[in-house]
């Protein structure tokens, strides 16, 4: 018979209503100045543990999610709205709870996530614990004249072989607000692109030149680069995350096309 049941909770993190406010940007190499954004991060983070009495048996549960708010003035005001709106979506998907403010909501996603957490662990029945995690970050990395990157990673696990972890860039236009839908608006000759793309991916991966890089990527089709992309501070990125060009062995790919390799082929340079 499985005892009764303890949830012991970590001092040293943060209560769950608990918000810390951070100087410092989140994935950022140096402090981003946009003239009339405000960009102010949060940091909601708790950990569980739960031991089973008469047992060594115990499940750990984590939450741990930092987002930004933004707020804009004069021609930074739609870009605060597209920034905040694209923040949104990527940190909550509860819909039972859109009237709350961002930050209760993602407090009260946390509590489910615990709540369904322990329910999983009570069953008296089951042979198994389940451990859970959800980690997740999301911030603005770079900024231009003309454009704005943000980077949302997060990782999830909620019991199997397995988590499951996903990475997605997204540049916005710095006027509008609005995402840049494909990375093929940003050059001037996009098969220039693609070869010197292609040319520094199989230098990467050690592929020769005349092996199809079908062999061991991109698993029956050819070379290609994801609208997965950003500016940044050397370079512009792309990514593809696990399964998208290979076997979960190979994890993820980021691939960096760097400004002194693209030159001119770009339609607008990266300008401060």
């Amino acid at each position: 018979m499985i005892g009764r049941l303890n949830i012991i909770k970590n001092s040293k993190i943060c209560l769950l209503t608990g918000f810390i406010l951070f100087s410092s940007g989140l994935f950022a190499q140096k402090e981003i100045r946009i003239k009339g954004l405000t960009i102010k991060e949060f940091h909601l983070q708790d950990k569980w543990r739960m031991k089973t009495e008469g047992t060594a048996d115990s499940a750990m549960c984590t939450y741990d999610v930092a987002f930004q708010i933004y707020q804009g003035k004069g021609k930074a005001k739609k870009l605060a709205e597209g920034l905040n709106q694209l923040m949104d979506n990527a940190i909550t998907t509860d819909t039972a709870h859109q009237d709350l403010p961002l930050e209760k909501r993602i407090e009260q996603d946390a509590k489910e996530f615990r709540e369904e957490w322990e329910r999983l662990n009570s069953d008296p029945e089951s042979a198994w614990t389940f451990n859970y995690t959800k980690e997740q970050r999301f911030a603005l990395i770079h900024a231009n004249k003309n454009y704005v990157s943000i980077k949302d990673q997060a990782y999830y696990f909620t019991g199997g072989a397995h988590g499951f972890r996903v990475t997605v860039y997204t540049l916005l236009d710095a006027k509008k607000g609005t995402p840049v839908e494909s990375w093929k608006s940003l050059f001037k000759d996009t098969s220039a692109v693609l070869k010197i793309a292609e040319e520094t991916f199989r230098k990467s991966k050690n592929i020769p030149e005349a092996e199809p890089t079908s062999k061991s990527w991109f698993w029956n089709g050819k070379f290609y680069l994801p609208d997965n992309f950003a500016y940044t501070e050397k370079g512009i990125v792309f990514f593809y995350n696990v399964y998208e060009i290979a076997p979960p062995a190979s994890g993820e790919t980021e691939l960096l096309l760097e400004y002194t390799t693209l030159g001119k082929l770009l339609s607008k340079p990266n300008q401060p």
